[in-house]
């Protein structure tokens, strides 16, 4: 099976009425299928939303044997698909020598820098995603810690309050004389 680039567009203006080459919708995009070696286009179907959301999570079939995407327009009328690459009988070996980087068309050069910054973008939002859910859990973990230690506080608040009536109970005994004075502690042995 040859190596291929897909690479998805948005629709020129121009050709904002297409349909949807997988289903029957209207068409957002193309999806540029190259051959990586050669730089040759061999496919650019059409897609609406959903089936690129599909192609996206490579949820649409493909050829088994040159990899195409299997559309609405390879089917017979039997309804059975077949493939470009059985139709005209290619040749599943890319015998073709590659392209050199000086002679590779434009068009070829962008649609790899645009295949490379979706990658970027992919492994970013990857990222992010990874550092907004360590966030999440560091905030909950420090929303549990300060609940714990607004806890702690409200304890240790209410035992010095129970402290504090204990040591005024103990002043107030204390500092009150006996009912009979001083001839009281006499009695007792303090003579």
């Amino acid at each position: 099976m040859k190596e291929l680039l897909y690479t998805i567009l948005e629709l020129e203006e121009w050709n904002s009425g297409a349909t949807c080459w997988f289903c029957y919708n209207k068409a957002v995009c193309q999806i540029r299928t190259r051959s990586k070696l050669t730089d040759k286009i061999i496919a650019n179907d059409m897609a609406c939303e959903n089936c690129k959301e599909k192609f996206e999570n490579n949820e649409l079939t493909k050829c088994e044997r040159c990899g195409r995407l299997k559309n609405r327009h390879g089917l017979d009328i039997r309804g059975n698909y077949v493939c470009d690459c059985i139709r005209y009988n290619e040749d599943m070996e890319e015998k073709e020598l590659p392209v050199l980087p000086h002679e590779r068309r434009e068009a070829a050069f962008y649609e790899r820098q645009i295949n490379e910054l979706r990658e970027k973008e992919k492994q970013l939002i990857e990222e992010v995603d990874t550092h907004l859910e360590a966030l999440e859990i560091s905030e909950v973990w420090n929303k549990r810690q300060k609940q714990e230690l607004l806890d702690e506080m409200k304890r240790l608040r209410e035992r010095i309050k129970q402290l504090e009536e204990q040591n005024n109970q103990l002043i107030a005994q204390i500092e009150t004389p006996p009912k009979n004075g001083i001839k009281h502690f006499f009695k007792f042995g303090l003579k």
